[in-house]
C-alpha cells in the first residue's frame, strides 16, 4: 500500500514539473517570414514576348523550402517549408510562415521546392548549394547519329528556380513578432529561338524536331547566385512548326521555333545549335542541320531581349516518293474511301 502511494505521488510530480506547457513559438524568439515570387522582367515569359503563338507555362509554386545557416554559411541550423500561399495586391504569389529563431546572425535561403527538372545538391553550405538538371538518356544522343560525339554532356532544360536570399539576417532580441519580407527571383534565363523554313507542308503534323544547343552553363550555386562556367554543357529541347507574327505581309512566315530555359550562356564559349528533324511521312527521312550560334548570341536582340533569330532559311525537302502499290510501301494519298456494310454476328 505504501509502495502504491509512493508511485502515485511520483507520477503527480512528473505531471506537474515534467509536462510544463509552453507555446510552439516563444514571442521573444519568433519571426514571420514572407516570400513573394517576383516574376517581373523575365524575358519571353512576362516581358519581351516575340511570338505570342508559342505557349509558355506560368511560373507558379505550391511550396517553398527554407534553409537557415549559421552566419558563416555552414552548417544548416534548421529547415522547413512554406505552404501558406496567398495572392498579394500586386497579383504575386506570397508565401508565409513562422520561424523559431533565437536572437543572432544567420543566412537564409528559400526556393520553390516543387520542380520536376531541378536537382539540388551540396546543400550543407550556403556557398555551395547547387541546382542542376539530369543528363538525358542515351537514346537522345542516338537521335543525332555521328554528331552526338560533338555535343558533350546533354542535359534537360531547367524549370524556373525562384530564390530568395538573406545573406545577413539579423534576429534582434525583441518582444512581439519580427517580420522578414523577401522577394524570390529566378536564377534561370528564358530564350526564344527560331529559324525560318520553306517546305513546311512537307512535314507531318506530328513531325518531331529535337534540338541541342551547346556552350551553356550546367548549374547555378544559388546561395551566392554563381553560374558554373568551368564545365560547359549542352541543352536539349524540342522545336515546333509555327508562324512568325512579325513577318512582313506577303512573305513566308513559317518557322521552327521554341522557348527554352537555361542556367545561362557561357561568355566567350563557342555555341552551336544542332537540329535533327524526323519528318514522319511515308519516306521516314531524318534531316539534320548545324548552325553557329556564337554570332547570334552577340546580337542586340539576344543580349537585350533573349531573342535568338537565325537569319537563314532551312528548306525542308519533299518526301521521296515510293510509287505506291506495294504491301509495305503503299501510297496513302492514292487510296480511295470505301463504304461497305460488314455483318457482325455468330457464324452459321
Amino acid at each position: 500500500m505504501r509502495l502504491r502511494a509512493m508511485v502515485l505521488t511520483l507520477c503527480a510530480c512528473v505531471f506537474l514539473f515534467g509536462c510544463h506547457r509552453r507555446p510552439l513559438f516563444d514571442p521573444e524568439d519568433s519571426a514571420i517570414l514572407k516570400v513573394r515570387l517576383l516574376t517581373d522582367g523575365i524575358h519571353n515569359v512576362t516581358c519581351d514576348i516575340y511570338n505570342p503563338n508559342v505557349e509558355v507555362p506560368p511560373i507558379t509554386s505550391e511550396m517553398l523550402r527554407v534553409l537557415i545557416y549559421e552566419a558563416g554559411g555552414t552548417p544548416i541550423l534548421s529547415q522547413g517549408f512554406l505552404s501558406n500561399k496567398t495572392i498579394d495586391e500586386g497579383g504575386y504569389e506570397l508565401f508565409s510562415g513562422a520561424l523559431a529563431l533565437s536572437a543572432g546572425e544567420y543566412k537564409l535561403l528559400s526556393y520553390n521546392f516543387d520542380l520536376e527538372t531541378i536537382k539540388v545538391r551540396y546543400e550543407d553550405s550556403y556557398n555551395t548549394i547547387e541546382a542542376s538538371t539530369s543528363e538525358v538518356p542515351q537514346y537522345y544522343y542516338n537521335r543525332f547519329g555521328s554528331r552526338a560525339g560533338e555535343l558533350g554532356r546533354i542535359c534537360y532544360a531547367p524549370d524556373h528556380l525562384m530564390v530568395a536570399r538573406a545573406p545577413e539576417l539579423s534576429i534582434r532580441p525583441h518582444f512581439g513578432t519580427q517580420y522578414i519580407e523577401l522577394d524570390a527571383r529566378t536564377v534561370v534565363d528564358t530564350y526564344y529561338i527560331q529559324i525560318r523554313i520553306t517546305g513546311a507542308d512537307n512535314m507531318a503534323k506530328n513531325a518531331s524536331c529535337q534540338a541541342v544547343i551547346t556552350g551553356v552553363s550546367p548549374s547555378n550555386q544559388f546561395g551566392p547566385d554563381s553560374r558554373r562556367y568551368d564545365t560547359p554543357a549542352s541543352l536539349y529541347f524540342e522545336m515546333l512548326r509555327n508562324t512568325d507574327p512579325n513577318t512582313p505581309a506577303g512573305e513566308n512566315e513559317d518557322v521552327l521555333c521554341a522557348v527554352f530555359n537555361t542556367f545561362g550562356k557561357i561568355p566567350d564559349e563557342h555555341s552551336e545549335l544542332h537540329i535533327t528533324l524526323s519528318i514522319l511521312t511515308r519516306d521516314g527521312q531524318t534531316h539534320q542541320k548545324v548552325i553557329d550560334m556564337t554570332p547570334i548570341f552577340a546580337t542586340d536582340d539576344a543580349r537585350q531581349r533573349h531573342w535568338l533569330l537565325i537569319d537563314e532559311v532551312w528548306d525542308i525537302p519533299a518526301p521521296i516518293g515510293t510509287g505506291g502499290g506495294g504491301g509495305f510501301t503503299p501510297d496513302v494519298e492514292d487510296w480511295d474511301d470505301v463504304e461497305e456494310t460488314i455483318p457482325i454476328g455468330p457464324r452459321h
